[in-house]
C-alpha cells in the first residue's frame, strides 16, 4: 500500500500526467462526436473500434514514459538505494514498484472510460458483452506497455538514454516492426505462413486489434483463402496470452537480469 500511495504522488504532483489524461479525454470525446451521427444498432462497435485504434497511439506513449520515469526517478533520487539497503532485493523492489505503477494506471483509464459511458449509453445500443472486450483490450494493453516502460527504466541510467530509449520503443512499435514485416511479406509462402503469422502477432497492437475486432463480430473469420486460413489459425485468446508471458512476464525478468548485470559491470 505504501508504493501505490507513494506512486501516487509522485504521478499527481507532474504536470505531464494530467496534460495526457485531458488529452485522453480530449480524442475520446473526438471519437464519441465523430460517431453519434451512426445508427444507434451499430454505432457502439464502431465507437469502439475507432477509439480503441485512438487509444493505440497515445497509451503507449503515456504508459511508456511515466514507468519508465517512475523507476529513474527512484534511482536519481537515491531512494532505491535505500530500499536496497534494507535486505529487499532488486526483484521485490520491481515487483512491488510493477503492481503500484499497473494499479495506478489501470485505476485511471478503468474510472474514465466507465465515465465515458454514460453519454455513449444513451445514443447507442449499449452491450455489456462488448464494452468488457473493448475494456480488456485497454487493460491488457496499458499492462504490456507499462512492463516495457519499466524495462526500460531498470536498463537506462541517464534521462537522456531514457528518453532516446522510449522514443525509439514507440518507433518501433507503430512504424518499424511493419517495416520489417512488409520486408518478409513477398517471401511468405503456404509453408511457411503460420510462421510469419506467429511474429506478426507478437505485435501486441496487431493482436489486441485481431482480438477486439473478433470479439465484437466486425471481423469474420468465414470465408476466408486457405492460405488466410492458417495465417488465422491462432485462436485471439492464446496470442493475447502469448504476448502476455513475452511482452510482461519475460520483460519482468529481464528487467532484473539486466540491472544485476549492469550492478556487476
Amino acid at each position: 500500500m505504501g508504493y501505490i500511495w507513494k506512486e501516487w504522488l509522485e504521478i499527481s504532483r507532474g504536470k505531464a500526467f494530467w496534460f495526457f489524461l485531458i488529452l485522453i479525454i480530449v480524442t475520446s470525446f473526438s471519437v464519441f462526436l465523430n460517431t453519434k451521427g451512426l445508427p444507434s444498432d451499430q454505432g457502439f462497435e464502431v465507437f469502439l473500434l475507432t477509439l480503441f485504434e485512438m487509444d493505440t497511439y497515445v497509451i503507449p506513449l503515456l504508459c511508456l514514459f511515466f514507468a519508465s520515469f517512475s523507476i529513474m526517478q527512484e534511482k536519481e533520487l537515491k531512494t532505491l538505494i535505500m530500499i536496497l539497503a534494507k535486505n529487499d532485493s532488486y526483484g521485490q523492489f520491481l515487483w512491488k514498484k510493477s503492481a503500484a505503477i499497473q494499479l495506478l494506471m489501470m485505476s485511471t483509464f478503468i474510472i474514465w472510460y466507465f465515465i465515458l459511458m454514460i453519454p455513449v449509453k444513451f445514443l447507442f445500443q449499449f452491450h455489456l458483452a462488448h464494452f468488457f472486450y473493448f475494456f480488456l483490450t485497454i487493460i491488457i494493453l496499458v499492462l504490456i506497455f507499462n512492463q516495457i516502460g519499466i524495462f526500460l527504466g531498470s536498463i537506462c541510467s541517464m534521462k537522456i538514454q531514457l528518453i532516446g530509449a522510449n522514443i525509439f520503443a514507440l518507433f518501433f512499435f507503430i512504424y518499424l516492426y511493419d517495416f520489417v514485416l512488409l520486408y518478409f511479406l513477398p517471401k511468405v509462402t503456404y509453408e511457411n505462413v503460420k510462421l510469419f503469422s506467429l511474429f506478426y502477432f507478437l505485435h501486441p497492437l496487431h493482436t489486441l486489434r485481431f482480438y477486439l475486432e473478433t470479439s465484437l463480430g466486425t471481423f469474420s473469420l468465414d470465408y476466408l483463402s486457405r492460405t488466410m486460413e492458417k495465417f488465422f489459425s491462432f485462436p485471439p485468446s492464446v496470442l493475447l496470452a502469448i504476448n502476455i508471458v513475452v511482452w510482461v512476464i519475460i520483460t519482468f525478468f529481464a528487467s532484473i537480469w539486466f540491472y544485476r548485470k549492469g550492478e556487476q559491470g
